[in-house]
């Protein structure tokens, strides 16, 4: 390996691991949020989402630094790839799966609450409509209530 390839290879691994490390970190706020989520703390989810949003924006400027060096390493024999860089391209694709996994848990989670509230709401509402039929036969005269008995 020359030593422009070996440079390159060291800077592909050290911005590998600083996207691992991101991503990690995600990994971990999103699992927080499936508890957040399940204590109704919206407003903690939504801040959460805002702090994954900035790591994201972290990672695509990581990512593209990276691509460039990913593509020359990508284009070389296979003897002359880096194990450390093979591995950490391994945790990457570990943790984007888990990060989407949880993601998708999540997203059921919310969609499955959204349901359930939903049906709450049609049946009060449906119930108001019934007592509203009631409400009507009641005599609404001012001096029926004025009176003093």
């Amino acid at each position: 390996m020359s030593k422009t390839a070996s440079a390159e290879s060291e800077r592909l691994s050290k911005l590998l691991s600083e996207e691992l490390e991101l991503y990690e970190k995600i990994r971990k706020m999103t699992e927080e949020q499936a508890k957040l989520l399940a204590k109704d703390d919206i407003e903690a989810f939504n801040i959460s989402l805002d702090k994954r949003e900035k790591l994201i924006e972290e990672i695509k400027g990581l990512h593209q630094e990276s691509t460039p060096l990913m593509q020359s390493y990508a284009s070389m024999s296979s003897s002359g790839k880096n194990s450390t860089v093979e591995e950490l391209i391994k945790k990457i694709r570990e943790a984007l799966e888990a990060c989407a996994q949880l993601n998708d848990e999540n997203i059921l989670f919310l969609k499955e609450k959204t349901e359930n509230l939903t049906k709450e709401i049609d049946e009060k509402s449906a119930k108001r409509k019934g007592i509203g039929g009631y409400v009507q036969s009641v005599p609404n005269n001012p001096e029926m209530f004025d009176k003093k008995t």
